[in-house]
């Protein structure tokens, strides 16, 4: 249970084509003890179903966020665009 005084924690996941981890990298993070947390999920272009896999998976659970890039971009740009979105 999370307490008042509990602060929120942000979890970015860079990915790009990730359709083959990317439930088992949300699930991992969604069984942990910690509960008072968001998901940013930055997807760098894929061109596979990490899309729709992560949109099945946020339906189901608010506290994941998804967001796409227009462009690829390095993953050191991916993270920071990513940061730009935690609350």
């Amino acid at each position: 249970m999370v307490g008042k005084n509990t602060n929120l924690v942000s979890v970015v996941v860079n990915c790009h084509n990730s359709e083959r981890f990317i439930e088992e990298c949300v699930s991992s993070i969604t069984k942990q003890s910690y509960q008072n947390f968001e998901i940013i999920i930055w997807d760098n272009k894929s061109d596979d179903l990490t899309e729709s896999i992560i949109k099945k998976l946020s339906a189901l659970d608010t506290r994941i966020r998804y967001f796409r890039g227009e462009n690829f971009v390095p993953l050191g740009a991916a993270r920071n665009l990513a940061m730009q979105k935690c609350s």
